[in-house]
């Protein structure tokens, strides 16, 4: 039996948002998912989530490539957050370009901010497990 989650969806591609929040209502229906379109208006709502006192996301799905806040400068504006609360929220990255090769992938494996990697098209077995 899986606990409830609470997952945050950071990506400007609204289809790929749509269709990954529609598998998690699907397969787990008791998980709450919030989107949001880029990083900066992340922050701004788990911002708002910090200061009215409302329970925070369990993890995190993070684009990397968005426009006006990109996933990079996200991480870092969150760590401030992330030092204010108490809970312990999972990020996972989540982009198509990323490789084997790419600096992109060496920073995923050295910053202990990020819990893991999960190229894109994320499966549904892949959600069910981060979930579970």
């Amino acid at each position: 039996m899986s606990k409830t989650k609470s997952v945050c969806i950071i990506d400007d591609d609204k289809v790929y948002t749509f269709g990954v929040k529609k598998i998690i209502k699907s397969h787990l229906p008791e998980n709450d998912v919030i989107t949001y379109e880029n990083g900066k208006k992340a922050l701004e709502g788990i911002k708002g989530m910090v200061d009215s006192g409302s329970e925070l996301p369990d993890l995190i799905l993070l684009d990397i490539d968005m426009p006006e806040m990109n996933g990079w400068d996200f991480l870092k504006e969150f760590d401030k957050i992330r030092s204010t609360v108490e809970k312990n929220i999972e990020i996972f990255v989540i982009s198509s370009r990323v490789n084997t090769n790419t600096e992109d992938l060496y920073k995923i494996e050295w910053d202990e901010k990020v819990s893991d990697f999960i190229k894109k098209p994320v499966q549904v077995e892949a959600l069910k497990k981060l979930l579970s």
